[in-house]
């Protein structure tokens, strides 16, 4: 069950109070900042610090490769670690 739109937007990490990117096919939210995953369990967020895993560097890039083609814009600013976008 996906997530509604306007629920996304509203939804923050519940460590960092920072948005979140969702990722419907795998039912789960992720903070690229503190590199957090929750899940969404039947259509429910669960937004609990205690529910929240840290993921490893290969899964961080793999999101956040899947993330910037996705072509969802977000008001999450850089990423640490990764490469600022260059302004030509």
């Amino acid at each position: 069950m996906a997530l509604d739109s306007l629920l996304i937007e509203l939804l923050v990490c519940p460590e960092d109070k920072g948005p979140l990117w969702y990722f419907e096919e795998d039912a789960l939210l992720y903070n690229p900042r503190l590199r957090r995953r929750y899940p969404v369990r039947d259509g429910i967020p669960v937004l609990l610090i205690a529910e929240g895993e840290t993921t490893d560097d290969v899964t961080h890039a793999a999101l956040a490769e899947r993330f910037a083609h996705s072509g969802v814009e977000t008001g999450t600013g850089p990423i640490p670690g990764e490469p600022s976008p260059s302004r030509g």
